[in-house]
């Protein structure tokens, strides 16, 4: 396909037909000997980009590379800006999550600072050793899939190649380092627990929403953004449909809401509670000790980590409350499918991460 050069107000320009579609671009050059000269080659790059396969329908490839504020070239870290900005719009990302993106644009600004269209395999490899030096491999996996994401988003734009992303083959780099599993707590380090939120005099507000913890095996988000509209009048069974983290309202992990069946002592402490406040029905049923939702990290850094020292009991996160009712659930002899629907897990994944409490019995019927 011929593309020709026209002058247009003294300037050259390219015009050419592709799959039916006209096109027209500027050369940015007068139209003189040299910028005939670039025209040319503009022109010839065109043409055998259609012959071969490789003509880019944006027309950036062809277009001088421009920086400020209508680039049409940026560095990784201003790219990695732009599309945290529009994820941050376009998902309505919460504090905590903006803090993830917040820590993959901090190594790219120490370690890629470089025009996004120069990032090959090989840079993007050799990005991915250095990050590997200073983060899990959780991590890691996190932030190029964060790369990959950016780079999709900006594909035919900035001048980065639309047909191929140099993160892909990265990700798949990464394997899952071996974990050790979290040990549940016993009933006795419950029960010790417990009593200590209790008989602490700094610590006892958090005394019920710890028993909520250990008694229904929901996420401590989850409890913290329980309200009183949630629980059931005869206070039977409660539902999950929303979380808080960082101060933010959300959906929960799974995006899927479920109604608990409380056990006889979560429902008379409920009954105690609601009665002794009169709550509201928007009024949060576990509430910081000076109102508003509970800080997840003050939480986990003065009242639990004191309470467990304390009690002499090893440190183990505030998620471990689930592990725990999960685990004790499950040796109880509940079925998995069961705990399944009323902690929010899905029932494949929950009976391969718990299948060692489940007590294993013969199915066949002695006759």
């Amino acid at each position: 396909m011929k593309c020709t050069i026209e002058d247009h107000n003294g300037r050259l320009r390219l015009r050419w037909l592709y799959q039916g579609k006209r096109y027209t671009m500027g050369c940015g050059v007068p139209d003189n000997a040299t910028g005939r000269a670039v025209a040319k080659q503009k022109a010839a790059q065109i043409e055998l980009d259609i012959q071969a396969g490789y003509f880019d329908p944006s027309l950036l490839k062809y277009k001088p590379r421009t920086l400020g504020k209508n680039a049409t070239e940026m560095s990784c870290t201003e790219l990695f800006e732009r599309f945290t900005e529009a994820m941050k719009e376009e998902k309505a990302l919460c504090r905590g999550s903006l803090e993830r993106y917040r820590g993959c644009l901090s190594h790219v600004r120490r370690s890629l600072d470089i025009p996004a269209a120069r990032v090959t395999s090989t840079k993007a490899g050799n990005f991915t050793s250095l990050l590997l030096e200073s983060v899990c491999n959780r991590t890691a996996k996190e932030y190029l899939w964060m790369l990959k994401s950016c780079w999709d988003w900006a594909k035919g734009k900035y001048h980065l190649a639309a047909e191929s992303n140099p993160w892909s083959d990265q990700i798949a780099k990464i394997k899952p380092q071996p974990q050790q599993k979290t040990k549940p707590f016993t009933v006795v380090e419950v029960r010790a627990i417990l009593a200590g939120f209790k008989s602490d005099r700094h610590y006892k507000h958090y005394h019920d929403v710890v028993h909520f913890l250990f008694g229904v095996g929901c996420r401590p988000g989850e409890a913290f953004g329980l309200r009183w509209r949630h629980i059931a009048d005869t206070f039977e069974t409660c539902w999950i449909g929303e979380s808080v983290s960082r101060g933010v309202r959300k959906c929960t992990k799974t995006g899927k809401a479920r109604t608990i069946l409380l056990s006889g002592s979560v429902q008379e402490m409920l009954r105690s509670r609601f009665l002794a406040a009169s709550p509201k029905p928007d009024d949060l049923v576990f509430p910081a000790p000076k109102g508003g939702s509970i800080n997840d990290r003050l939480f986990n850094r003065r009242a639990w980590r004191s309470v467990l020292e304390r009690c002499n009991i090893e440190y183990r996160k505030p998620y471990s409350t689930r592990h725990t009712a999960i685990s004790h659930a499950l040796a109880n002899g509940a079925h998995h499918v069961q705990v399944a629907e009323q902690t929010g897990h899905d029932a494949r994944v929950l009976y391969q991460s718990y299948a060692s409490v489940i007590e294993q019995k013969s199915v066949f019927v002695e006759f």
